[in-house]
Order: structure tokens, then C-alpha cells, then sequence
């Protein structure tokens, strides 16, 4: 590793830019090191720290070719474990001329308007426990083929295809839970038959709106949690093995984008639905509409956007008991149910991590409404960026906060710090999560 490190270094410092039979190379990249330390009551004082190093480069002939590369090392500790890591985050090849191009390889596709949530990204996946002060960085690219057609001056339609299944890393990992039970996360390239996924989606670019169509069917990115085996020889403490998988859904959607000045105004509407049933399977969450409503305002040096957004859960009912992980069980209530006649432990088991999804998928409840705001600045023309941006979750009372202060004291040169906070009430998301994500960072 230590080798492809250097070897990666090496080639960085090439000339900024080569030519070579009528191909223009373009190398790039960042070195970077940061630590994370715990605020709370975590069991390691130091949450992350690592050093990056990022080659990047780009080729074009500018005429109808263009191929991007980006390779990430990363040295370190994270969570108590080591890192050791080399991966190639982009990789991909374009060839296009003013009607049409078609794309192949490893690529990061973003689809949808809004800034705090993101219901109509379905080509994404993110590691959700990736310390960076860059919450890009935490975009894992995926394996596709894009075909994009532009017909006309003002729309644009394109068609993403992957052949395997890249799932979006669960931030439960780091998750205390007990001896008994084993979870087990994908990641990574997966494939399995139904894996692949297809989508299309079509813009329409005005004076003054631009607005979007799109329609997906394909694993979600979040894989589900399924009980793959329950042993109650020991009823007190039974042995629990839950496994992520992929589960198949249709998604549609429409979102615009519009000036309405002093503010450019956003919207977006989504609905998704499992091809499967939800019945009998505790992976598969419910349908769902999302809707949100936001913008930004700039003013000077000052940029404020702010965020609604609300979700209606189709088919729901209550769930008949707590989430597997995240509280803690009372022994009187759960011998009163081992006694119960007819009492099956694993089918209590499946539904324990069925509210387990449900926990995750913010599907506890039948509708749910958040806002977010991000207030940032610009002083000392530009050198020193202050910000704070807030999420809170009105009906599960998640809440987040993330104060920044950037500071560039000269070109190719960035100084950073900050804090990641989330609290919740007792049994939330925020309240399991808290212990190892809450910490400040430089």
C-alpha cells in the first residue's frame, strides 16, 4: 500500500498539464490530514484521524472525447479501526458531439434539485460514516452507462443504466449493541440477479425555470434489514444475526428551479414504492410521498438557504414493538411475552428489526416534517469562510448542527474547523448515533 502511495505521489508531480497526440492530460489532486475528537461519551477520545492523498486527472482531445480519473489514498484510524485504504472513486469515459453523449465507467450522478434531502438521487450512494470536512467526499460513485440526448436548445433527456448494486453505507457500524447480536452491512460492488437498475430522467431549461422529470426502477441505495436467524435456546439471551440487503423499488418524481428575485426558489416532489410486498418482509419499507420547498438568498457577502420538507407514509400502522437496537429491553415486559400462549419469538425478532428499518427509514410515523438552514459568510475578500447549517426533524426531534470556519491564507491552501453535533430525544436516530458522530474536527 505504502508503495502505490508513493507511486501515486510520484506521478502527481508531473506538469500540471501534458500533450500528447492530440490528447490534453490534465493532473490534479490534494493532500490532506485531519483529526476528529469525540465530544461525548464515546469510547475513543480520538474519533479519526488520517491523511489523504488525491490524484485526479482529465483528458479531452476537445473535440468529441473526455475521460475523468480520481484515486483516493487514505492513512488513518477511524472509529478505533485502522485504515488502509486505495480506491478509485471516478473512473470514466465520454464521447460526444452536440446531439448526444454516452458515458461508461465509475462516475458520481446526482439527480434532483434540493440541498438538504435528496429524494430523487437514486444513482448516489454515500457513506454516511466517512469523516471528511468535505461531505462530498463521502460520495462513492457507482459502476454505470449514461446516454444523455439533447434534442433541442432547452431539454435534455438521459438514460443511466448499472449493472450491480453499489449500497450506501448505514451509519450503524459504530453502533454498540450486544454480544447476541450480529449485524452484517454490504459493501461494495454487489451482483445478484435484479441488481441492476435503470432510470431516466428529462430537463427543461427556460428563461426563467428550469424543471425536471424522472423515473427509476432498481435497488434502493439504503440497503434493508433482514433477520436471517433467530436461535431462542436461551430465551433471555437469544442469538440474533441481522444481514443488509437490496430491495427493489419504482420511484417517479418532478422538482424545478426558479428565480424569483432576490431568491432562487426550489421544489421537488417524489413518491416511491417496493415492487415487493411489505407484508412478511422487514426489509421493505412502506411507500412513500416526499415534497420540499426551498431557496437561497445572497446579499453581499452573506448566503442564506433554508429547506422544508415534509413526508406522507402510505399503508402504515403502529409498530407492535421497539427497535431492536437503540433501547433497552425490560425483562419483566419480555418474560411476560415469552409466557404469552402462542407466543412466537422470531416472528417478535423480525419485527423488533423491522422497527429497526423503520427507525432508519424515519418511518416510525404516518408524516414527518423537517427544515434545514445554512447560513454562511465571505470575509477578508474571500479568505475566511464562517458558516452554520442546522437540520431538525420537527416530528422525531432529530436534531443537527455543524458549525464550519474556513480560512485560505494563499492559493491551493485551506485551514479548516468545526463541529458535528446531533442529539434526539431517547430512542431516536440522533440519540443512537450521537456518542460516536458528535465531535469537533480540524
Amino acid at each position: 500500500m505504502i508503495r502505490k502511495a508513493l507511486i501515486i505521489m510520484a506521478v502527481s508531480l508531473l506538469p500540471p498539464a501534458l500533450y500528447s497526440q492530440g490528447t490534453l492530460f490534465t493532473p490534479g489532486g490534494f493532500v490532506r490530514g485531519g483529526s476528529y475528537f469525540s465530544t461525548g461519551d464515546y469510547e475513543h477520545n480520538i474519533n479519526a484521524a488520517y491523511a489523504d492523498a488525491t490524484l485526479t486527472l482529465t483528458a479531452t482531445d476537445n473535440i468529441s472525447f473526455k475521460g475523468f480519473a480520481d484515486l483516493r489514498v487514505r492513512l488513518g484510524q477511524q472509529f478505533g479501526e485502522n485504515v488502509n485504504s486505495l480506491k478509485l472513486r471516478e473512473g470514466w469515459g465520454t464521447y460526444y458531439n452536440s446531439f448526444m453523449s454516452i458515458s461508461a465507467g465509475q462516475k458520481i450522478v446526482k439527480w434532483g434539485k434540493s440541498d438538504f434531502t435528496s429524494p430523487l438521487s437514486r444513482f448516489n450512494p454515500v457513506d454516511y460514516t466517512f469523516r471528511s470536512p468535505d461531505r462530498e467526499d463521502a460520495e462513492l460513485g457507482n459502476l454505470l452507462a449514461e446516454l444523455t440526448v439533447t434534442p433541442s436548445s432547452f431539454f435534455r433527456l438521459s438514460v443511466v443504466a448499472t449493472p450491480l448494486w453499489n449500497p450506501s453505507v448505514l451509519i450503524i457500524s459504530p453502533v454498540e449493541v450486544p454480544d447476541n447480536i450480529q449485524i452484517e452491512i454490504p459493501t461494495g460492488l454487489m451482483t445478484e440477479e435484479g441488481y441492476h437498475s435503470l432510470g431516466a430522467r428529462g430537463d427543461i431549461t427556460l428563461r426563467s425555470l428550469d424543471a425536471g422529470f424522472q423515473y427509476y426502477h432498481g435497488p434502493e441505495l439504503m440497503p434493508g434489514l433482514t433477520l436471517a436467524s433467530a436461535d431462542f435456546t436461551n430465551p433471555m439471551v437469544p442469538l440474533i444475526n441481522i444481514k443488509g440487503v437490496p430491495y427493489i423499488i419504482n420511484s417517479a418524481g418532478i422538482d424545478f428551479e426558479t428565480v424569483i428575485e432576490p431568491v432562487v426558489m426550489r421544489g421537488t416532489l417524489a413518491y416511491s414504492k417496493p415492487v415487493e410486498e411489505k407484508a412478511g418482509n422487514e426489509e421493505i419499507p412502506f411507500p412513500q410521498l416526499d415534497w420540499i420547498l426551498g431557496g437561497d438568498w445572497s446579499s453581499g457577502r452573506w448566503r442564506v438557504t433554508a429547506e422544508y420538507s415534509g413526508k406522507k407514509v402510505s399503508d402504515f400502522y403502529e409498530p407492535p414493538y421497539d427497535p431492536l437496537i437503540g433501547t433497552e429491553p425490560d425483562l419483566e415486559e419480555l418474560y411476560e411475552l415469552f409466557m404469552t400462549p402462542g407466543f412466537d419469538p422470531v416472528e417478535y425478532a423480525r419485527l423488533q428489526t423491522e422497527a429497526v428499518n423503520r427507525l432508519y427509514n424515519y418511518q416510525m410515523k404516518e408524516y414527518y416534517h423537517s427544515a434545514g438552514v445554512r447560513l454562511e459568510a465571505e470575509f477578508l475578500y474571500g479568505k475566511l469562510i464562517p458558516s452554520v447549517s442546522a437540520v431538525y426533524n420537527f416530528t422525531s426531534e432529530d436534531l443537527l448542527l455543524l458549525p464550519v470556519i474556513k480560512y485560505k491564507p494563499s492559493d491551493g491552501l485551506t485551514i479548516s474547523g468545526g463541529m458535528e453535533y446531533y442529539t434526539g430525544p431517547e430512542g431516536s436516530l440522533y440519540d443512537i448515533i450521537d456518542n460516536f458522530m458528535n465531535s469537533v474536527f480540524f
